[in-house]
């Protein structure tokens, strides 16, 4: 038996199987749109978890019995989460120390979205700095996304995406976007509508998901219209009220710089009137 077929003989959904000796953790069959499994692969021996059955990993070996696997202990899970914590709070402490450190100012991709006159962080670079908050505490960074002037971003190595965002406004609604740009275009269109309200950044449509239910009253999605259709998915799947461009590949800011931002407005206003 391949560990590929072995893995999913378990429950884990491996798409692409990754033979580093390191811990990678994936959805399962029973929780598909959940990290719930977690698997190991060197090349040749590893280990599979489910955490919905298992009560520990279960290793897989060339030769042996592929029917009653020996169990890993736990504590190698275990270590490995300590190691990942400390990696993120070392993460989180490099991305305060760049955020301290940044420059308040202007910038080219800003200015290329639409916004020359809009004030980021700005590293000694030249890059823009987005500051990845807690939903948590919201004072904590965890993580930051740089982008050059190109439009090029970058996250910090080591850093949580998970349950982080940047957010813009104040008020009860909150209303979910993935990108930094399409944050903007969002909030000048709910700004022309004199609406109170919450902008926020999750950084890409996973997180969108899981931070979306992490809030309360009223909350809407603004998803991009990617090819692949996986903004769409993950609207659909927060079950809250969602709207997005009409056109694939666009996403708000596409929309804004193309059609002007009364195209983004009729957007947002004809969500708000289903």
């Amino acid at each position: 038996m391949r560990f590929a077929d072995f893995a999913a003989a378990h429950g884990l959904i491996i798409r692409d199987l990754i033979a580093d000796g390191r811990p990678h953790r994936v959805p399962t069959t029973d929780h598909p749109r959940k990290r719930n499994g977690a698997y190991l692969y060197d090349g040749r021996t590893g280990w599979v978890q489910n955490w919905a059955v298992h009560e520990a990993a279960i290793a897989f070996r060339p030769g042996r019995d592929e029917i009653r696997p020996v169990e890993v202990p736990r504590r190698d899970i275990q270590a490995e989460r300590r190691r990942e914590a400390e990696r993120r709070a070392q993460a989180a402490r490099e991305a305060a120390d760049i955020v301290s450190r940044c420059e308040h100012g202007t910038h080219p991709y800003l200015a290329s979205k639409g916004f020359p006159n809009e004030i980021g962080l700005v590293d000694t670079d030249g890059r823009l700095v987005i500051p990845m908050r807690s939903t948590d505490d919201y004072a904590r960074v965890n993580s930051v996304q740089w982008i050059n002037d190109t439009g090029e971003k970058k996250f910090l190595p080591g850093g949580a995406a998970k349950g982080s965002v940047f957010m813009f406004g104040a008020g009860r609604e909150h209303w979910f976007v993935e990108g930094f740009a399409t944050g903007l275009s969002v909030r000048e269109a709910l700004n022309r509508l004199y609406r109170r309200a919450r902008v926020v950044v999750c950084f890409s449509a996973g997180n969108l998901q899981h931070v979306a239910a992490l809030f309360n009253g009223p909350r809407y999605v603004v998803a991009d219209n990617d090819a692949s259709g996986t903004g769409e998915r993950v609207a659909r799947a927060t079950g809250l009220p969602w709207t997005m461009p009409p056109a694939v590949g666009d996403d708000a800011n596409d929309l804004h710089q193309r059609a002007g931002l009364s195209s983004v407005v009729a957007l947002i206003r004809d969500l708000i009137k289903r």
